[in-house]
């Protein structure tokens, strides 16, 4: 799965990570640098089974664990209306 933002959510980056914010309602998230990264993996295409396997290399730990934590991160920013899948 890759994504992007909706129509009516902005992003700006800030020097702990990025904020994504809904103009249509007011909902906005605050990503850390990791998850401001993954995000951007994601938002440029590669898959969530890519990213998980690169985090996972870098963070020495399991795939499987990864691709939960961002399953976990990608789930709450779709049903907040921020991402959707492309």
């Amino acid at each position: 799965m890759t994504l992007r933002l909706t129509t009516h959510t902005v992003s700006t980056d800030t020097e702990d990570g990025a904020v994504l914010l809904s103009r249509r309602t007011g909902a906005y998230w605050q990503l850390n640098q990791t998850g401001a990264y993954a995000l951007q993996r994601l938002l440029d295409g590669h898959s969530l089974d890519e990213v998980a396997a690169e985090f996972a290399a870098h963070f020495g730990i399991e795939a499987g664990e990864a691709q939960q934590d961002l399953t976990a991160m990608t789930d709450q920013l779709r049903s907040s209306g921020l991402v959707e899948a492309r």
